[in-house]
C-alpha cells in the first residue's frame, strides 16, 4: 500500500512539474505579447521617422548629383 501511495505521489509530482512549466511558459508568452503589443506602435513611429529621414537624404543627395551633372553638361556645350 505504501508503494502505491509513493507511486501516486511521484506521478502527481511529475505531472505537476510538467503542468507548471507549461502554464509558466504560457504566462510568460502572454506577458511578452503584452509588452510587444505596447512597444510596436513606438517602433512603428520610430521606423517611419527614420524612413522619412532616409528618403529626404536620398532625395537631397540625388538633387545635388543631378545639379552637378546638369552643370557639367551645360558647361561642356559652350
Amino acid at each position: 500500500m505504501a508503494q502505491l501511495m509513493l507511486g501516486i505521489i511521484a506521478v502527481g509530482l511529475i505531472a505537476g512539474i510538467l503542468v507548471g512549466r507549461n502554464t509558466e511558459r504560457a504566462r510568460r508568452s502572454f506577458k511578452d505579447w503584452g509588452t510587444a503589443k505596447a512597444a510596436v506602435p513606438k517602433y512603428k513611429t520610430t521606423f517611419m521617422t527614420e524612413m522619412k529621414r532616409a528618403i529626404v537624404t536620398v532625395l537631397a543627395i540625388g538633387a545635388v548629383v543631378a545639379g552637378v551633372v546638369f552643370l557639367a553638361y551645360t558647361r561642356g556645350d559652350s
